[in-house]
């Protein structure tokens, strides 16, 4: 999975309570927005399946599209976020990642949720040579593009949930994982998987948990502020983001409206 460059679209900056800051430039906000579609439609539909699901049922490609894309706003809000950070993450964080399991195209209903951790990111730096230098990263998401009640914050319900990961889902998301990829017959998939998963074979690996929340930046104080304190066994391997977007129901509902036209 190739990188996007969208990360170059935001500024990046530290809140006094030590959040990670990316806010989109409104400058810029068209030429981030151009980038969105077809990436985002791949991980619900790549063009290989798309291409058959065609030329085998004689159906346009917006139709074979708008099966698989939620229309759901809630839906459609929730995945905006999880895909952005799908793409955004390893740009500042995994360059080199090698495995990015596309979790979007094994939904069984376009408009639920997919199942256990919103994204996991994997990169082995030598496949031939597992090191204590590999890495797993596990992002909980959440996206918020209406107000806040003024104790409400869309980062403190992904700090809890990303803790749900580190005490006991990323076993279970690692073993769904697994699992799709062999409905997938993707065996180099599972293999690689295999390394973050067999503790009594291979070498153990950097852990990174991120909480991320993308919300409307006109309520993105609000979401600061209502932060409460990370939980102190996991804080030396855990981040905070909040991703702002001016008008981020306009922003969700023009990218997922682009998605039918690729």
């Amino acid at each position: 999975m190739v990188n996007i460059d969208i990360l170059t679209h935001f500024e990046q900056s530290i809140s006094e309570n030590g959040v990670t800051l990316f806010t989109l430039k409104e400058a810029e906000r068209d030429d981030f927005f151009n980038k969105l579609p077809q990436p985002f439609r791949c991980l619900y539909l790549t063009d290989e399946d798309l291409d058959w699901r065609t030329n085998e049922f004689g159906t346009s490609r917006a139709d074979e599209i708008v099966d698989k894309i939620p229309d759901n706003p809630i839906i459609m809000s929730g995945e905006f976020s999880e895909i952005l950070c799908y793409y955004i993450i390893p740009e500042k964080y995994l360059p080199s990642s090698h495995l990015r399991p596309p979790k979007w195209k094994w939904k069984e209903s376009k408009n639920n949720p997919a199942h256990f951790t919103d994204v996991i990111l994997f990169c082995q730096n030598d496949l031939d040579s597992p090191s204590t230098d590999d890495s797993l990263i596990s992002i909980e998401s959440k996206a918020r593009a209406t107000k806040p009640t003024s104790t409400e914050s869309s980062l403190q319900k992904a700090i809890d949930d990303a803790y749900k990961d580190y005490v006991s889902r990323l076993g279970e998301s690692l073993f769904h994982l697994k699992t799709r990829y062999k409905d997938d017959r993707n065996a180099e998939a599972v293999n690689r998987l295999s390394r973050f998963m067999d503790v009594a074979n291979y070498p153990t690996f950097l852990k990174h948990f991120k909480a991320i929340a993308t919300v409307d930046n006109s309520f993105a104080e609000t979401h600061l502020n209502n932060v409460t304190e990370i939980p102190d066994d996991i804080r030396d391997t855990f981040e905070v983001i909040l991703i702002r977007i001016e008008d981020l129901k306009g922003a969700y509902e023009h990218t997922f409206t682009q998605i039918l036209a690729t």
